[in-house]
């Protein structure tokens, strides 16, 4: 593994936030944690109690002069941006016991009440950001995303709302293995190893070129390191219920066909370009993200399945 791989795994926020950037942490994601093996649930539970972080050592002080200092379309843009992630995380923390219940082993159960965790502290980064960077007066937690909502992209909630179905149907049917590679692969694949990564790279980018913008930096970034053990999780149980079923492999093509489908149709086209990137960058951020979910696995991409991720339009990855 590259020095500079192992480094990110083992920092503190800190300087995981000064010294690394996105697109160094998202390659992490692929290629930093990927050797471990029958071992992988325990293995990352130790990782997560190694790069834990809290909440409340961030401070959103610059923040708040940053966000005042943006234009009115940086401002519009990021929100209609981040706002993906973070009604995306509530949703994850809120449908991940189901899953949790369903998972084969008890090193698979033990390792998401971590992610279960995970998902918890990035909702309340997040709820922390929305009440005293962007200034929503929010009464508690659920007003914050009522009040962020007319933000929330019209791609993402077709995603979101298969999650909230395929949960309900894996605690009605936990032993059904096909419900759970349909859930691992909406959960970890789509949402948050390619949803969320897209909107990484997109904010943590513009952030870090721009010097602004740093407590929510540090806070993301060190999510987006987090996201790590839960795409790495995802992708190493799904590559475990396939060998064990390989039937199992078309429920994965499945899913994300109907997440392509679900997420291509929209009526609001987004400007980037105040966050410093192009229409055909997001496809692109997108339509790598996927492929790389897809190679961990280690099953092929159809014809068809390549041909729609070929024609994935930016909306689909990072809102519209």
């Amino acid at each position: 593994m590259p020095e500079e791989l192992e480094q990110i795994g083992l920092v503190d926020i800190e300087v995981l936030h000064h010294q690394f950037d996105v697109d160094s942490v998202i390659r992490y994601v692929h290629e930093g944690i990927v050797p471990i093996d029958r071992t992988y649930p325990l293995d990352l539970y130790r990782k997560y109690e190694a790069q834990r972080w809290n909440i409340s050592e961030l401070d959103f002080t610059q923040d708040k002069d940053d966000w005042m200092n943006l234009t009115d379309a940086e401002r519009d843009t990021f929100l209609r941006v981040a706002t993906g992630f973070h009604h995306g995380e509530r949703q994850v923390a809120v449908d991940i016991v189901p899953l949790l219940m369903a998972a084969p082993r008890d090193e698979h159960k033990m390792y998401l009440t971590s992610q279960l965790e995970d998902e918890t502290r990035h909702t309340l980064f997040f709820d922390r950001f929305y009440r005293e960077v962007v200034g929503l007066a929010a009464t508690d937690i659920m007003d914050t995303l009522d009040q962020s909502y007319r933000y929330m992209s019209e791609t993402f909630i077709g995603s979101f709302g298969y999650l909230a179905y395929i949960a309900d149907q894996i605690r009605r049917h936990p032993d059904n293995r096909k419900l759970l590679a349909s859930g691992i692969t909406n959960y970890h694949l789509w949402i948050e190893g390619v949803l969320a990564l897209s909107v990484a790279k997109i904010t943590l980018n513009f952030c870090k070129s721009q010097h602004k913008l740093p407590g929510f930096h540090k806070g993301f970034l060190a999510t987006t390191r987090d996201e790590s053990r839960h795409v790495v999780f995802g992708m190493k149980l799904l590559k475990e219920l396939i060998a064990d079923d390989p039937s199992l492999q078309s429920v994965v093509y499945e899913t994300v066909i109907t997440m392509l489908t679900m997420g291509s149709t929209y009526t609001q086209i987004i400007d980037y370009s105040p966050l410093l990137v192009e229409r055909d960058d997001v496809r692109h951020i997108m339509m790598n993200n996927l492929r790389k979910k897809l190679n961990m696995v280690e099953i092929p991409i159809p014809q068809q399945l390549d041909k729609m991720i070929s024609a994935v339009q930016p909306e689909t990855a990072a809102g519209g």
